[in-house]
């Protein structure tokens, strides 16, 4: 597992603390494995109360030092495993020093996983490890890909080295049973080199997840699994390919889908794991993955297991005959692609010949149709970059292609990389702070942008492209599979942009501790760091509450209203398999309404039920998103009815009739509406029940009915007007009546969105 690369980092010292002692006095090893978080600009670690994206390679070690065990590799010695994400937990030495140090105990320290902006506080943690005597390591991309292709140690790898921390290049699951047995025995060696020796994946253990760990982040139900490692391509900005190399290797279909059905059914979690990440750098390379998605599809179809996943996949992969549509069926909601930029000069400048820009609509289109979320990775500061070209292409990004989320990044030269050597032997400027190194700061000098420029650049695209209304249309063109998602997806995306942090480092609610700062910044004084704290914290707070209401009304704006839909079935009843009917169907469905749509309106005028709400919207947004591809779609699917044209012009005919009729009901006329799409019906759904008078009658006095919710922006800047008066001391300007009004219902609409947001209701 890159892990080791990544993962473990055991000291060079046999003398050191506890391996003192014969080599045979060892009677329980303890293994803690770490993933090293960040320092923030003012040096304090990054840590927060839930995490958003776990990490793999912990996953991996557990996994590996668990089937070390399980095979008898250690002999008799007891072997003890803690598993600590720092993202989500404080990680303090001196304590775990006091509580694991015994006669008999040996304790090795694997700082896993860690990437060039961690290395910093990994050196940090290395050091204070070190002190308390325990063995320790460090792998990850950083120290195997800055010493593959550096021309000699690099300096922060020797000054490790010289402490007395192992380096782990590579991947080790080959060798983790002899890495462990050598700090059994005290022998652990400087370095250990793997990087020309790639493990065959085919039948090493799956990841899993510790259990504890796992409960800090928001998706307890989520689990991740390297399918396959490399890459075939080269693009100069990379490292995978000079860590995991460019042939594709991959773990046996038959074991993945024997885990993913344990994995369901796991014991110590209340539902087991539903939805996964498959890490692989590109999935669609992976010689396994149709055999991955049949099992996927038989599971859910033949025995109810149905999970869903995100994957990487590069833009070329709509193109691999049967690709998108059995990823849709087996559970695919969302791809992320490395689109990294809208124009070719860049592409060509990086070496990612593999894109090409005129593909990407119909890309993304391909995608769209059977229902499953584009997420892109963009890099701004490409050689040919500058802020209005960014700028035109965000925007390009949001409006044209209309890809679902982003992830912008500035570009960095990694150590491991191409750009990075070439940088070096160049004598660029670099910065010399690897914790910069993050995709959020600017580490080397850019060719027509000035530093300042650069930032301004990439924040404004965070901006641009997460704008209310673009958030709106994202939102319009999501399926019941993939509508919350997308929007809890949106808010985690918000609420790292108020941390001024990538989202991909933060997650939910900021922690501080007083004492871990990075070495030579001041420790303030309790009374200073409370007061900052709780400004801070309050902050915080508001920016979550000004978030929460933002949502709230993007949701009043987009939500999937089941009586928009009866002719489809109750999709109050969406299950497991009905769920990904839906998704599959989505596109079909609306290219299919809008065609009738159109013939009943030449008939009729406007038809009421269906020209209100956010449903017009709705439409129109699903025809932007399938391009060219809308009209085929929508002849395909009119085959399955009586014929297109003959048909809207006889329901037209009928229903004009119909609404002429006098003391026709609206009832009636929605009857008679939804049997124009009647043949659009979900074979899984059932169809929608009429409601007694009794049950229209609780509903009526369901206080958190979602039936009268409507959008009202209008309100916040009621909230704006009355809050300024306040800090004013107007008061004569705020009306208590109207205060009290406006607060009770905006507390019931918050409600009714909390509730519905946790159980995804329609």
């Amino acid at each position: 597992m890159l892990g080791f690369a990544s993962t473990t980092s055991l000291g060079r010292h046999t003398t050191l603390g506890l391996f003192d002692r014969e080599a045979d006095a060892c009677r329980r090893l303890v293994v803690i494995l770490v993933r090293p978080s960040k320092y923030d600009d003012e040096g304090y670690v990054i840590r927060h109360f839930r995490g958003t994206l776990p990490s793999n390679t912990l996953s991996c070690l557990n996994s590996l030092t668990e089937d070390v065990v399980r095979q008898g590799q250690l002999g008799d010695v007891d072997v003890h495993v803690e598993v600590i994400d720092e993202i989500v937990s404080r990680v303090d030495p001196v304590a775990l020093g006091r509580r694991l140090r015994g006669a008999g105990t040996r304790v090795v320290v694997g700082l896993v996983g860690v990437q060039t902006n961690q290395f910093p506080r990994a050196q940090d943690l290395a050091r204070q490890f070190l002190s308390e005597g325990f063995a320790v390591m460090i792998g990850g991309f950083h120290v195997s890909g800055s010493i593959a292709l550096a021309p000699q140690m690099p300096a922060e790898c020797r000054e490790m080295l010289d402490a007395g921390v192992t380096l782990v290049l590579g991947e080790v699951e080959d060798s983790w049973g002899a890495i462990l047995k050598d700090a059994v025995d005290g022998r652990l060696r400087p370095m250990y080199n793997f990087l020309g020796a790639p493990p065959d994946l085919r039948d090493k253990p799956i990841p899993r997840a510790s259990l504890r760990t796992q409960g800090k982040f928001v998706l307890k139900g989520s689990g991740t699994i390297d399918a396959g490692r490399g890459c075939p391509f080269g693009c100069s900005f990379c490292t995978i390919i000079n860590v995991q190399g460019r042939k594709m290797r991959c773990r046996s279909a038959e074991q993945i889908l024997r885990q993913i059905r344990e994995n369901y059914f796991l014991e110590g979690r209340r539902a087991g794991v539903r939805h996964y990440f498959f890490t692989d750098d590109n999935f669609v390379r992976n010689p396994e993955w149709e055999t991955i998605f049949d099992g996927l599809i038989a599971l859910r179809e033949q025995q109810a297991i149905a999970i869903n996943f995100m994957m990487q996949v590069d833009v070329l992969a709509p193109r691999v005959t049967g690709f998108v549509e059995k990823a849709a069926r087996a559970g695919c909601v969302q791809v992320f692609i490395g689109l990294e930029t809208m124009r070719d000069d860049n592409l060509a400048a990086v070496g990612k010949r593999q894109n090409k820009t005129a593909d990407y609509r119909e890309m993304i289109a391909a995608w769209h149709e059977v229902g499953v979320v584009c997420h892109v990775g963009y890099i701004i500061g490409l050689p040919n970059d500058t802020y209005t070209r960014v700028m035109e292409d965000v925007r390009a990004l949001r409006d044209d292609l209309l890809v679902d989320q982003a992830s912008f990044f500035m570009l960095m030269p990694l150590p491991g990389s191409q750009d990075h050597a070439g940088a070096q032997a160049a004598g660029v400027p670099m910065d010399a702070d690897f914790n910069n190194f993050d995709g959020s700061h600017a580490v080397a000098p850019h060719a027509r942008m000035v530093a300042e420029e650069w930032l301004r650049a990439y924040r404004d695209a965070w901006t641009e492209f997460y704008g209310f209304e673009a958030m709106r249309q994202t939102l319009l063109r999501q399926n019941p599979h993939t509508y919350w998602a997308v929007l809890k997806n949106l808010i985690w995306y918000r609420a790292g942009m108020t941390e001024h942090a990538h989202p991909m480092l933060t997650g939910f609610f900021r922690l501080k501790d007083r004492t871990s700062r990075r070495p030579g910044l001041p420790i303030e004084g309790r009374v200073a760091f409370l007061r900052r704290r709780v400004r801070e914290t309050a902050g915080q707070m508001r920016d979550y509450a000004s978030i929460y209401f933002e949502m709230q009304e993007l949701w009043l704006l987009t939500r999937i209203r089941h009586s928009d839909y009866e002719f489809l079935g109750d999709l109050r009843k969406l299950a497991s398999t009905s769920m990904q009917e839906a998704k599959l169907n989505w596109a079909r469905v609306h290219a299919v309404m809008a065609e009738r749509l159109t013939a009943m309106r030449a008939s009729l005028g406007p038809v009421p039920s269906l020209d209100r709400g956010p449903l017009p919207a709705r439409l129109e947004a699903m025809r932007r998103t399938l391009g060219n591809r809308a009209d085929a779609i929508g002849q395909r699917a009119s085959a399955i009815g009586a014929g297109m044209g003959g048909r809207a012009d006889a329901l037209g005919h009928a229903m004009g009739a119909s609404f002429a009729s006098a003391g026709r009901s609206l009832n009636a006329r929605k009857a008679t509406i939804q049997a124009a799409f009647a043949d659009l019906r979900l074979r899984r759904l059932p169809l929608v029940r009429r409601r007694t008078w009794m049950e229209r009658a609780a509903s009526r006095l369901n206080v958190f009915s979602t039936q009268r919710l409507e959008a009202h922006g209008h309100v916040r800047e009621y909230w704006e007007r009355t809050w300024s008066s306040v800090l004013r001391l107007e008061f004569w300007h705020v009306n208590p009546v109207r205060v009290a009004c406006h607060l009770a219902r905006d507390t019931r609409q918050a409600l009714i969105f909390l509730l519905a947001m946790r159980s995804e209701r329609y």
